[in-house]
């Protein structure tokens, strides 16, 4: 006589198989969850990128005083009140856009520099800020302001 044999899965191949898929939903969660822990640290070098370019735009725009984007110490960003010389108005101007970066990054600190070494002469701006548990990190970029391009064609 012949024994028939059930068909089906036993408890233990069922718990194996339950077993099996947690492992892999518990590591594609913790992938995701690093993705997630790093995003901040993007979304910080995209802003600090974002504020460099706008200054330097703005210098690139800036058809005279220039040297102003340079010379921001003792220079409030005081928005009532109307400077007179282009060098002023860009002075004040660099003053609000520290202002800016110190308000929008952890630690923030936007700074322009005057590279006179350089001809036609070009702008640093850096742009760093200290996250929390991240430590420090910087975005650089140089500007040749167009002032600089046009006295040397006439």
């Amino acid at each position: 006589m012949l024994f028939s044999r059930s068909r089906g899965f036993t408890i233990a191949e069922v718990f194996a198989a339950l077993l099996v898929m947690a492992v892999g939903v518990i590591g594609i969660a913790a992938l995701y969850s690093d993705q997630v822990q790093t995003n901040p640290e993007a979304n910080l070098h995209r802003e600090a990128a974002m504020l460099a370019e706008q200054i330097a735009k703005r210098i690139r725009e800036t058809k005279e005083g220039h040297a102003g984007f340079a010379t921001t110490i003792g220079v409030l960003c005081d928005h009532p009140s109307k400077p007179k010389l282009p060098q002023d108005v860009a002075a004040r101007e660099a003053a609000c856009w520290e202002d800016e970066v110190e308000r929008k990054l952890p630690s923030g600190l936007g700074t322009i520099t005057r590279d006179a070494q350089t001809s036609p002469p070009t702008y640093v701006i850096a742009v760093s800020w200290s996250a929390p548990d991240a430590g420090t990190a910087s975005y650089v970029i140089r500007v040749t302001s167009p002032e600089s391009a046009t006295r040397g064609a006439g």
